[in-house]
């Protein structure tokens, strides 16, 4: 698995019902350009494989590739991740690569971090949410 390190281009990837942590650290490290990600029904990854995610290259600045008007198409970083039945995952972790990637949402209409079956991380949620529930609390007060 450590070849997935060297895909530095890929867009997105399917690696269902692994438990290696390593997997996910090398696709952080190495494929700046990634997109999308769907880890479903790897019930073993752990925190440590998310806070490599939210820490990761795929968020970063210094990827190689460039659009033709030259902005940088990697600005975005990932925009889908799914996690179902991901276990072991805790809300901390998955709230720091929301956190990190302002593209992935749980809010209606626009749910792009899937987290069925992971009923620990009801609380985890995007900008926008944490930012309609304000608005919301705010029409209550007055």
């Amino acid at each position: 698995m450590s070849e997935l390190g060297q895909l530095s281009y890929f867009l997105g990837l399917e690696v269902t019902s692994t438990d290696c942590d390593e997997s996910v650290i090398a696709l952080a490290n190495g494929c700046c350009r990634l997109r999308s990600l769907g880890l479903y029904f790897c019930q073993n990854i752990t925190d440590r494989a998310m806070y490599s995610l939210a820490n990761s290259r795929v968020k970063s600045e210094h990827c190689p590739w460039t659009s033709m008007r030259g902005k940088n198409i990697d600005a975005d970083g990932l925009i889908n991740l799914n996690i179902s039945q991901c276990t072991a995952l805790t809300p901390p972790a998955v709230q720091a690569v929301c956190d990190s990637f302002p593209d992935l949402h749980t809010c209606a209409g626009r749910h792009s971090l899937i987290i069925s079956g992971c009923l620990s991380l009801t609380s985890v949620h995007c900008a926008c949410a944490f930012q309609a529930h304000r608005l919301g609390r705010a029409g209550l007060s007055h």
